[in-house]
């Protein structure tokens, strides 16, 4: 692991034994960052919008405390020492459609006819769509939803066309950015705090109008307005003006799943090799458990599904030198 200076090593040495001691419960997962919206935006050539994202460290996972976190969340401090551009969005129908027209792609749910959609609750298995697709996932969109039925290989099929047509590396964010940038400067459970039931306005999750829908997963005690997903931009962004965090589509990640370290770490890609990449952010059909900026959802790279999209990350590129 690559260390950046003195001041740093000392610092993952004293965080290395606070987390020894306290499992890092107690660690203050805000960002070194001020949690305000950056001002800096970059639209690109499909009019995507994208926010600039500054270096800085936080608290990855939740505290042990927490009364809906899983065990894989394990706290600990993650520093990023590069600043990054991530999307306003999910990458919507509308883009995506650009890229299937000019690239000739077809998806994996093309190619195999069919998707999946609609929880079965008496088999308690997934129904597949005869036809679905990112076209068809089974319920009305609109060319400003989030794209769902797209594999991780879709994705990044997506993040390598876009990098050749525009001449900059677009990617999928790793976990670990994924989650910086969703707290934006944050520590609680939720973008809009720990209560789950003050999100009302802040995300397309399941609530009391899908309840008896999807049924999977427990809702939220509001309503969002919304079966299923929702145009991009709908509610409310994060401090850092990012929308759509949590809930409408899951999105993909870069990373192969794996246990999180209990010790701080610098810029994390995750493990080298594995059988299920990340999934972040919860979804439409996802409660209160799923939609916290601590859940780490994962699935095969080839899995698809109606609540499944991506949002783009593109790199910093380095401003040209001038000469005095």
């Amino acid at each position: 692991m690559k260390r950046h200076g003195i001041s740093w090593m000392r610092f993952l040495a004293c965080a290395g034994l606070a987390c020894v001691a306290t499992s890092c419960a107690h660690l203050d997962s805000s960002s070194k960052v001020s949690p305000t919206k950056p001002a800096e935006i970059k639209v690109n050539s499909l009019d995507m919008k994208f926010i600039r994202i500054p270096a800085g460290e936080f608290v990855a996972g939740s505290p042990i405390s927490a009364k809906e976190r899983f065990t894989n969340e394990t706290p600990h401090r993650v520093r990023i020492t590069k600043p990054f551009w991530l999307g306003a969005t999910h990458v919507t129908v509308g883009q995506f459609a650009t890229f299937a027209k000019a690239s000739g792609y077809r998806t994996a749910a093309e190619t195999q006819v069919w998707s999946y959609g609609a929880w079965n609750e008496p088999d308690k298995k997934w129904n597949k769509l005869a036809g679905g697709s990112w076209k068809n996932p089974g319920f009305p969109q609109g060319l400003d939803h989030p794209v769902v039925c797209v594999t991780w290989r879709d994705a990044t099929a997506f993040c390598e066309w876009l990098s050749a047509k525009e001449g900059r590396k677009y990617r999928l964010p790793t976990e670990a950015e994924w989650e910086y940038a969703s707290r934006a400067g944050q520590s609680t459970a939720y973008l809009w705090g720990d209560n789950p039931d003050d999100g009302k306005g802040w995300a397309n999750c399941s609530d009391q109008t899908t309840a008896s829908l999807f049924t999977l997963f427990p809702a939220f005690n509001w309503s969002d307005g919304y079966v299923y997903t929702s145009p991009v931009a709908t509610f409310g962004p994060n401090a850092w003006g990012l929308y759509d965090m949590l809930g409408n589509a899951l999105q993909w990640c870069g990373d192969w799943f794996g246990e999180y370290p209990s010790g701080p770490v610098e810029n994390p890609q995750g493990p080298s090799e594995g059988k299920e990449r990340v999934l972040r952010g919860g979804s439409f059909i996802y409660g209160p458990r799923h939609c916290r900026c601590a859940f780490r959802g994962r699935n095969s790279p080839d899995f698809q599904n109606f609540y499944v999209g991506f949002r783009v990350l593109l790199e910093n590129e380095p401003q040209a030198k001038t000469t005095p």
